[in-house]
């Protein structure tokens, strides 16, 4: 490994200032991060109120949501993609697990990502993109929620949504 640079073979060789230098660097790369992960989501969120962005000051990001200005929602450069639909980022670790599930397991993936547009109707290719897998698998299992009465299903073809019947109790 070159000088300069860390990895985890540096790390153990570390003298006790350096290593707490390390740590204080990586924990405000991490703070930046986040202020700036939470920008993006604002900004993707246009028709967002103040009042309902009051409610998450309680939530995991509160203490770091009520300290961002609209300067910071402005002028902040973020290198953060969201996905074009408006729905929440991606999780590509739940598509690999998703990949291997079926029936129940499967439907419990899919209706995790219909609650996470926040009681919105969402499509099939919306989903798609968020729990993966062949597109049959995704129908049967839209089809399975239905009838248990899960989620409600409307439009036909291209017009078809799919919204949750119930959300969970942290929404």
């Amino acid at each position: 490994m070159a000088s300069g640079t860390c990895g985890s073979a540096d790390v153990p060789h570390l003298p006790g200032r350096n290593m707490t230098q390390l740590i204080n660097r990586l924990e405000t790369i991490l703070n930046q991060a986040e202020r700036r992960a939470l920008v993006a989501v604002l900004r993707s969120r246009p028709d967002l109120t103040l009042g309902k962005l009051q409610e998450c000051f309680t939530g995991q990001f509160g203490a770091t949501l009520q300290t961002i200005t609209i300067r910071e929602l402005v002028e902040t450069p973020v290198e953060l993609e969201l996905p074009s639909d408006g729905g929440p980022v991606i999780d590509r670790g739940a598509l690999e697990r998703a990949k291997r599930l079926v029936g129940e397991e499967f439907d419990v993936c899919v209706l995790q990502a219909i609650q996470s547009a926040g009681g919105q109707p969402v499509s099939a290719s919306y989903l798609r993109v968020r729990v993966g897998g062949p597109r049959w698998k995704l129908l049967d299992s839209l089809r399975r929620l239905v009838d248990a009465g899960q989620v409600e299903r409307t439009g036909v073809t291209s017009s078809t949504r799919y919204r949750p019947l119930v959300m969970p109790p942290d929404q």
